[in-house]
């Protein structure tokens, strides 16, 4: 079987995952006030707990937002060592080639 990876395309895509990921951490960053600091419309009871239902979820979609962006942020890593290792293993292969 013929591997043959363009090194230069997979150390792009990389690049792109995380840039792509920079842009969600800044727009949750953003966001992360609001959707965790909402306060009750009243003194009631009904109102308190609506805010904290409210605050929960949002605490939610900050974390999972987080787990994303770790994971995103480890497979733009990847590619990058991949990269690096397809570039590295045709420079030996073409050394060997050359003996």
């Amino acid at each position: 079987m013929v591997l043959d990876v363009n090194a230069a395309t997979v150390s792009a895509s990389a690049a792109t995952e995380s840039a792509i990921s920079a842009g969600v951490a800044a727009t949750t960053a953003a966001a992360a006030a609001a959707l965790t600091g909402v306060l009750p419309m009243g003194a009631d009871l009904d109102s308190a707990a609506f805010a904290a239902a409210l605050n929960a979820a949002g605490a939610t979609y900050v974390g999972t937002a987080a787990d994303h962006l770790a994971g995103r942020g480890e497979f733009a890593g990847s590619q990058g060592i991949a990269a690096a290792t397809y570039t590295a293993t045709d420079v030996v292969n073409n050394a060997a080639l050359a003996l």
